[in-house]
């Protein structure tokens, strides 16, 4: 009896804490894309075939630079021509970023490789790195931002607990404003 009793206030406790479909895409309207990223995640299952919700997880893991998290959605983006023009979006920037990890884990030439160009940072950066477009120093790249000369970037691989990261951080006035981490 005890058993029921508690499989069910896990059930009520389940339901209770579950967001509806719409209450996502206001959170996506408000601009809280790392809540949505990962509340989307476990609601995967149960939208998987639409692709306006598929659309809306993973553009928030991409705002909230949990770009790897956007696996999910791509797959499933497919049914209509946005989808696929997302999907390949998407991918465009997973693949930049694997590609520069493979070249800075394993110092490996990718300067013959050309893909598309995408507004996201992480883009812009790899389309620089590709042409050589930066700044060495140690083992730091420096790359200068394009519209604004008062920013930089600095593109390093770290060791974060036995694992390398790509960190990316934004200095404006020789400050850092942001810092992405990437593996």
């Amino acid at each position: 009896m005890i058993r029921k009793i508690t499989i069910l206030c896990l059930v009520f406790l389940n339901i209770s804490f579950a967001y509806t479909l719409d209450e996502i895409e206001q959170l996506y309207t408000d601009g809280k894309y790392a809540k949505v990223c990962s509340l989307s995640g476990s609601m995967y299952m149960s939208f998987k075939n639409n692709e306006k919700f598929l659309d809306i997880f993973a553009d928030s893991c991409l705002q909230s630079d949990m770009i790897n998290r956007m696996i999910l959605p791509i797959v499933k983006l497919n049914r209509t021509r946005q989808a696929r023009e997302n999907a390949a979006y998407f991918t465009t920037i997973l693949y930049q970023k694997k590609l520069l990890y493979y070249a800075l884990c394993d110092n490996v030439d990718i300067s013959y490789v050309n893909l598309p160009k995408t507004d996201y940072i992480l883009s812009k950066i790899f389309d620089k790195f590709v042409k050589g477009e930066y700044e060495l120093d140690g083992k730091n790249y420096w790359f200068d931002d394009d519209l604004d000369d008062t920013k930089r970037y600095k593109l390093s691989l770290e060791d974060a607990s036995g694992i390398k990261k790509i960190y990316l951080r934004t200095y404006k006035d020789g400050k850092i404003t942001k810092v992405r981490v990437y593996w």
